[in-house]
């Protein structure tokens, strides 16, 4: 502190310049005793005490996401759409909680302790809810032979469609006393190792669905009808695809008849599925060969930093599409539920397809 020649206190020159601004508004604002100063001093050391923590959170969240990666997806490439299992390492686990100064509800039968959580891997079997298509269930588990190992139910995977990074939400059981005094950074510790696994039996239904979507696609192609393709609804409380367009009032009946033979034709034709990952420009080539009904830029990442980006292509029932769903290996496999085409509605310029299983289903 230095005295002035008008006797009054100055903070000193080798204070930071920020607490020497932040001392002379408060003492100028309440006087210059020396009361005032030691006020002045201390309010200024926790505000940038504050401040400094403040910046250094900043900096370590800034820090964490520019080392974050995008999450590889296995089920792109066409081995992946078939594999169900896979290992991984933790980037980040979260564990979700409504309030954190209340104990977790437990099961009072079987003396669990039930964690939300939200876990980020380096690469995933599982599909992100997107495109038309619902999230892939299954279980994550830590490789651990002991009884270290923790196992989450996975109920949903969101992507980041900016980052590209994917997000797995679902719940931890813990079972014994022990367990549920266990620290959350200890579930599944950052770079610890995982075995991310699908579970089959909705994943074969899912990918039906997705199929069965696509040769709605070539039984209108089949029909000579190229009408821009403007949405797919793969879910299975009612399935539909919808396009660009109208059928006249008159021809709808005769001409959804057709459209039922041209799809069950393309199911008894076995046709193989293809997947195959191409650039932009072949990708455009291919696709919108018959009808512009495709703009690759909508099947693009954004955050895709490449001169010539990468377009994902599927083909169903020989029908090109771009698409980042999964699939059956041909279209015979939809013979088994009866897949089949459920009806047809014109509105507004949007003609809508519904499709579905038979009704046994």
């Amino acid at each position: 502190v230095r005295t002035m020649t008008d006797g009054s206190r100055q903070p000193s020159r080798w204070l930071p310049a920020a607490r020497q601004q932040l001392l002379l508004l408060i003492m100028n604002e309440h006087g210059r005793s020396r009361v005032s100063f030691l006020c002045a001093m201390i309010c200024s050391h926790v505000v940038l005490c504050l401040q400094k923590d403040i910046f250094c959170r900043i900096g370590r969240t800034i820090q964490d996401i520019a080392v974050m990666t995008a999450t590889e997806l296995i089920h792109l490439s066409y081995d992946g759409n078939f594999q169900l299992e896979t290992d991984a390492k933790v980037i980040l686990c979260k564990v979700i909680q409504s309030n954190q100064d209340e104990p977790l509800p437990s099961d009072d039968v079987n003396d669990t302790t039930t964690l939300r959580v939200e876990l980020q891997l380096d690469r995933t079997s599982m599909h992100p809810q997107g495109g038309g298509q619902p999230t892939d269930l299954g279980v994550i588990k830590s490789n651990i032979e002991n009884d270290g190992a923790y196992t989450a139910n996975i109920d949903k995977v969101t992507i980041d469609r900016a980052s590209g990074i994917a997000t797995h939400s679902g719940s931890v059981a813990l079972s014994s006393s022990s367990d549920n005094n266990v620290a959350t950074n200890e579930l599944f510790p950052p770079n610890s190792s995982v075995k991310v696994t699908v579970d089959s039996a909705n994943r074969q239904l899912l990918s039906e669905c997705h199929t069965a979507g696509h040769v709605v696609d070539a039984a209108m192609a089949r029909c000579d009808k190229l009408l821009p393709p403007t949405k797919g609804y793969h879910f299975l409380d009612g399935p539909y695809v919808e396009y660009k367009g109208s059928i006249d009032i008159k021809d709808r009946e005769e001409f959804l008849s057709r459209l039922k033979e041209a799809y069950q034709q393309l199911i008894n034709e076995d046709i193989h599925t293809q997947i195959q990952t191409l650039p932009v420009d072949e990708a455009e080539e291919l696709c919108n060969r018959l009808a512009q009904n495709f703009n690759m830029k909508d099947f693009t990442s954004p955050s895709e930093e490449e001169e010539n980006p990468s377009v994902r292509v599927v083909t169903v029932a020989g029908w090109n599409c771009p698409c980042g769903g999964t699939h059956v290996k041909s279209t015979g496999v939809l013979k088994e539920r009866g897949w089949g085409v459920k009806g047809l509605r014109c509105k507004k310029g949007v003609v809508r397809v519904r499709y579905g299983p038979s009704e046994k289903e």
